[in-house]
């Protein structure tokens, strides 16, 4: 039996991330041959990760990035079971791997990313083969990537500590303004809004049917437990949804700057300046921990 040196075990442990132990015992079984004790490392630690692979993953981060044109971004969450991993080097080196292969393939769906090849091997195999080196359940949460139309422009915005991030496209109805400092001043102070004021919708027209469906029923229960009468429930059900929709539309929120102000008028505000309507056409937000 070949002689396993406290330097080979040491130089396996650098390729592969593996503990010691393990790494020692790989390497008697391989009788030396590092290449072979590789191999037995990477099967033992899929087997192991197969294991973890049910385990809740509920904390993470979130990545996003944006071509050098604005026209395209994207943003991922890639979900771990501890803060402690979500803040690991390998960890946030691959979530920002992940979100610049999105971009770059311009790819909008978990399933398609999963499928997709980074640095020589599947996406979803690289993911197992993380969780085998780092001991934890790691899962590609969320995905979403934005193609924007002539005039339009996307921002993202990253809160401190990557548990939320926001992705907003706006489109000028003058393609030459998107470019404008005001636009893409006023898309850093939307997501900044979002991320903080966490709307459902753009506007009230975009909230799901289902969703306004859930707030009736809960809104009737709540007016029926509190013993309002049969005939007024409608109302009260009615104001109250009204309600909701002005606190979870974009448009119709208060400005979070100045809030006097509603964000519709600060759009119209910015069209004014820059002689140009905008819409905001979508946005989405991740937030790590949240459904």
């Amino acid at each position: 039996m070949a002689e396993i040196s406290a330097q080979l075990v040491k130089e396996l442990r650098e390729m592969t991330g593996a503990g010691l132990m393990d790494c020692k015992k790989a390497l008697v079984e391989a009788n030396g041959d590092i290449e072979k004790a590789v191999e037995i490392l990477r099967k033992s630690g899929i087997a192991k990760a197969a294991k973890k692979l049910d385990r809740e993953a509920k904390e993470g981060r979130v990545e996003a990035a944006v071509s050098d044109d604005r026209k395209k971004g994207s943003m991922v969450m890639l979900s771990s079971e501890t803060d402690f991993v979500a803040r690991n080097e390998q960890f946030v080196d691959f979530a920002r791997k992940l979100v610049n292969l999105a971009l770059e393939k311009e790819i909008a769906e978990v399933e398609k990313l999963l499928d997709e090849t980074l640095d020589g091997s599947l996406v979803k195999d690289a993911i197992t083969n993380l969780v085998a080196t780092i001991g934890e359940n790691i899962q590609l949460k969320k995905l979403a990537t934005f193609t924007a139309p002539e005039g339009g422009l996307v921002y993202t915005y990253i809160h401190p500590g990557n548990r939320v991030g926001v992705m907003i496209e706006l489109v000028a109805e003058n393609p030459e303004k998107s470019a404008d400092e005001k636009v893409v001043n006023l898309a850093k102070e939307l997501t900044m809004q979002i991320a903080f004021s966490k709307p459902v919708a753009v506007s009230e027209s975009e909230v799901p049917q289902e969703v306004i469906e859930k707030e009736k029923k809960l809104y009737e229960e709540q007016a029926k437990e509190e013993g309002k009468p049969e005939k007024a429930i409608p109302k009260i059900v009615e104001g109250r949804l009204r309600k909701f929709l002005e606190e979870n539309c974009l448009l119709n929120q208060p400005y979070i700057r100045e809030t006097d102000m509603t964000v519709a008028e600060l759009v119209e505000k910015v069209s004014g300046e820059v002689g140009s309507p905008i819409r905001i056409t979508r946005f989405v937000r991740f937030e790590v921990g949240a459904a």
